[in-house]
């Protein structure tokens, strides 16, 4: 009986998607893209005129588009929305977009955090201002309304940084390649050379740079999909140093040299199944990426294997959870420091803020579940015009979080004791999110070591 109970069931659910009534799409008709090229928002519809689909079909497809479009970071509000006509139905796509060129003035800290430059700032009785870089900064995006991303960057002071980037998402007929070129020139007064007691060691000389680094890079884009992109980047990179680097840190470019360089193959795959990038609640991210390097003067020569996945999901009426792991594998155990990195830049676990775990490998877990005080918010800002600015919106999330990783390091580990054991953080945080990307996240949180702080950070935490 059980049986035949299951063979029921199964040809219904088959037989209902079936029969669902087939709808036209109609006329797809865009409203407020004044520079954006109808091309590039069509790229992201998952739906095209002539299809005909189950309104279930419709609903699934308009929610896909609706974060497609999103996600591209081009518009700070989306709708889409559909209209019977005549046997068919027409769909109405409407966008705010955002502002696209940006000169920032540059005025900021030049330490991984601001805690970090908070404490230095303290120690010198809150009179030291030297650790400070000023410039300006172009960023200009959805360049000539085709998604393309031009950024200049020339910046002074402690930590000089030259940038020039330039982003095609596709030249081809079908859209699915693209092309990027990246380059960048560093200058620093004050440069690290070693990790000693999980701290950065640096090393200054008056006003003499220690040392200067170049990077370059080619990166080739496809993405057939909407939702999944591949990317081939060829890097070189090149560092030279201080005399008096070299003998702090033999091992910092490993070749008795002032000057060391490399060269790089980096292969990355992403499946991206978020809501929204900048501060996801649904969805999935995957995440995968293999390296190679090529000795140049110094011995950079090991293959690097880093895979990321996240999920994201709704647990109850505004309840959210969400977990993220990521891991990073080396085949060599013996790296030249200038071209290692652990936990405690890009990646960290939070309540370590102030700590640089080197090594060759880690894993990273991070979890949070995340209470909506205040849910996504509509509102005009009063006295302002451009539609790019009036029109703004914000929530507000009360999260627990808890964070584990593990570094493991054969190169530097006596002088280390953070490596080669399981680090673990815990704690609350809220989070103020807003357009453009924007966020604040005030997080109050303990250690393992039993140190508790506050820590402010302006980024997705996973």
């Amino acid at each position: 009986m059980r049986k035949y109970l299951i063979c029921f069931i199964t040809t219904f659910i088959f037989y209902q998607g079936f029969t669902q009534e087939k709808i036209l799409i109609g006329n797809i008709t865009i409203v407020g893209n004044k520079i954006t090229k109808e091309a590039i928002i069509l790229r992201e519809i998952t739906f095209k005129k002539g299809d005909f689909l189950s309104q279930t079909g419709i609903d699934i497809k308009t929610k896909q588009s609706k974060e497609n479009l999103i996600n591209l970071t081009l518009y700070n509000f989306v709708d889409i929305s559909s209209e019977n006509s005549g046997g068919e139905t027409n769909i109405i796509i409407e966008v705010v977009e955002r502002w696209y060129i940006w000169p920032y003035p540059i005025l900021e800290l030049s330490e991984r955090n601001f805690n970090v430059w908070w404490d230095e700032f303290k120690e010198s009785k809150y009179s030291d201002f030297s650790r400070m870089n000023y410039g300006v900064y172009l960023v200009w995006e959805n360049f000539r309304g085709k998604n393309q991303l031009l950024k200049l960057k020339y910046r002074r002071g402690f930590k000089e940084h030259y940038l020039f980037r330039y982003e095609i998402p596709y030249f081809n007929k079908e859209k699915t390649i693209g092309i990027s070129a990246f380059a960048q020139h560093f200058r620093r007064k004050k440069s690290f050379y070693n990790t000693m007691d999980n701290k950065l060691l640096y090393y200054e000389n008056g006003d003499k740079y220690t040392i200067k680094d170049y990077e370059f890079q080619l990166s080739i884009l496809y993405r057939k999909n909407t939702r999944h992109k591949h990317k081939l980047r060829l890097n070189y990179l090149q560092s030279n140093i201080a005399d008096a680097i070299k003998s702090y840190n033999r091992y910092y470019l490993k070749n008795e040299k002032l000057k060391g360089d490399y060269f790089q193959i980096n292969y990355q795959y992403a499946n991206e199944q978020r809501d929204y990038v900048h501060y996801p609640l649904h969805g999935h991210y995957l995440h995968f990426q293999l390296k190679k390097n090529f000795e140049g003067s110094s011995p950079v020569n090991h293959f690097e294997l880093i895979g990321k996945v996240e999920k994201h999901m709704e647990i109850s009426n505004r309840l959210f959870i969400g977990s993220s792991f990521k891991a990073k594998v080396s085949s060599d155990d013996y790296q030249p420091y200038f071209a290692q990195k652990g936990l405690g830049f890009y990646d960290y676990v939070r309540t370590y803020e102030y700590y640089v775990v080197d090594g060759q490998h880690y894993w990273l877990s991070k979890t949070a579940i995340k209470y909506e005080l205040i849910g996504k918010t509509n509102f005009d800002i009063p006295y302002l015009k451009m539609s790019q600015f009036k029109k703004a919106h914000y929530s507000l999330y009360l999260s627990v979080f808890s964070d584990l990783g593990y570094v493991i390091d054969k190169q530097n580990n006596e002088n280390n004791d953070l490596t080669n054991q399981l680090l673990f953080g815990r704690g609350i945080s809220l989070d103020y999110v807003t357009y453009y990307d924007k966020m604040l996240r005030i997080e109050f949180g303990i250690n393992r070591l039993g140190e508790k702080g506050i820590f402010l950070h302006f980024t997705n935490p996973f």
